[in-house]
């Protein structure tokens, strides 16, 4: 149904046979607010069939929902429809604007903008709150250690003549077969952690690894998702044991929580949580990543702004693996766009210069994925990661706009931006996409190997 409901979005191609000889193909509607955004619930008449065929005879989803829309004369706040057919919600429409005096237009999509189509609105995600600055992050079941892993980058740069495919398009299917087998055999592999109080710890590999999905990643993303992140998590482990550095618990290098830690995190829902996680991290034991023979950088981010960066361009070192790539779904993140002000005095004291409504930021130029590469504010030319930090931004990607009494700053996105997309792995995880498939997209040329 899924499959077949997003090629009508996208072709308009299905049509709805009357079954019933009548004209009630929408029965009733309703406006909900979720998540902080209105969407308008349309429930269709469970006698209606989808079909193909007949399509002179019929009219499509988009024409009647037209047509109810201007009788019932609703101006509709929001942009997003979603379809409701005897109480199951099989995907949504969009708009370009809200309807407003009868007058609307259907978004019209390219292919990397499925997720809007797709989009199933959450009404009881935790994790809404995760990018909220006031929050501690870790509390949340998600944080900024996505940031993580910066200076590890400078080890092991490897040359820029490859072979690696940018073109890949996101909605193919990516090749899994590439997953060496037994390739190493160990019975047991444990890891040092240092703890926040001093002590070390001596933690079995595996166990280790719930202890980080569970403080990395929201524990209701979906299940490919968070089996992709314990790949990622293991990498890390391997290759931090392999040159002797010591993983802490914090996000200096991953975050990690107890069993104990994390019943206090998630309370109630704590047994369902830790069993999904415990279930994920088994169901991918002892995997991890490699690329040319070696353990990869597995670094990762929150929420990228629709496309993934290259390594270059923020450590100066070029990783074939650690390429742009297409990243649609994170704009599921509740907080995908933020926005902060600055007083000009507060810019003043941040950059160390007078900053004025007469002051200049003129953008120059773009990186591969969309971030500020330079930005020249009064004649001094800042990197957009340089800028981010001392503004203390979500991302490089960012537009300033001054008023009368200082600037506010849009972002799109949250982290560095290379590597993986939390968000963005969930959303293919939504969209039928493995691990594999999601490791394999984000991290490109990469082998699977398995240690045990």
């Amino acid at each position: 149904m899924k499959e077949i409901a997003s090629q009508s979005f996208f072709y308009n191609y299905i049509y709805f046979v009357n079954t019933n000889n009548g004209d009630n193909v929408i029965e009733n509607y309703e406006i909900k607010n979720i998540n902080g955004e209105e969407i308008l619930f349309l429930y269709f008449n469970f006698n209606y069939e989808f079909s193909s065929f007949n399509k002179m005879k019929n009219k499509s989803i988009k024409e009647n929902i037209k047509d109810y829309l201007k009788k019932n004369k609703i101006n509709y706040k929001g942009t997003i429809i979603s379809i409701v057919v005897g109480g199951v919600l099989i995907g949504n429409l969009v708009l370009n604007k809200p309807v407003v005096n009868n007058k609307f237009d259907f978004y019209k999509p390219s292919i990397i903008d499925v997720d809007k189509l797709l989009y199933v609105p959450e009404i009881n995600i935790i994790e809404e709150k995760v990018i909220n600055e006031e929050d501690n992050l870790i509390n949340n079941n998600i944080n900024n250690s996505n940031d993580k892993i910066e200076n590890n980058n400078k080890q092991n740069n490897i040359s820029s003549n490859s072979s690696t495919n940018k073109n890949i398009k996101f909605n193919e299917k990516i090749e899994t077969s590439a997953v060496e087998e037994n390739v190493e055999v160990e019975t047991n592999t444990y890891v040092k952690l240092k703890r926040k109080n001093g002590n070390v710890e001596t933690i079995e590999l595996e166990e280790y690894v719930i202890g980080v999905v569970g403080a990395e990643m929201p524990a209701l993303f979906h299940k490919e998702a968070l089996k992709s992140q314990a790949v990622i998590a293991r990498t890390y482990a391997l290759k931090s044991l392999s040159t002797g550095k010591i993983l802490t618990d914090t996000e200096s290098t991953q975050s990690y929580k107890s069993k104990s830690e994390l019943e206090i995190l998630w309370g109630s829902n704590f047994n369902i949580y830790y069993n999904k996680i415990k279930e994920c991290v088994n169901e991918t034991k002892g995997m991890y990543l490699i690329y040319n023979g070696n353990y990869i950088d597995a670094v990762y981010h929150s929420t990228s702004n629709g496309k993934t960066e290259t390594s270059t361009n923020l450590w100066g070192n070029y990783y074939p693996y650690l390429v742009s790539v297409e990243s649609p779904y994170d704009n599921l993140n509740p907080s995908f766009f933020h926005y902060v002000n600055f007083t000009y005095q507060e810019l003043s004291n941040k950059l160390g210069m007078e900053i004025t409504n007469e002051t200049n930021f003129n953008i120059i130029n773009l990186t591969e994925g969309n971030r500020v590469a330079n930005i020249l504010i009064n004649d001094k030319n800042y990197k957009g990661y340089e800028l981010r930090s001392i503004l203390g931004l979500r991302s490089a990607d960012f537009t300033i706009e001054k008023n009368e009494l200082g600037v506010k700053i849009t972002t799109k996105g949250y982290g560095h931006g290379v590597g993986l997309s939390q968000y963005g792995a969930n959303g293919m995880a939504k969209n039928n996409y493995s691990y594999i498939d999601i490791l394999k997209h984000y991290y490109r040329g990469v082998t699977l190997k398995k240690l045990y």
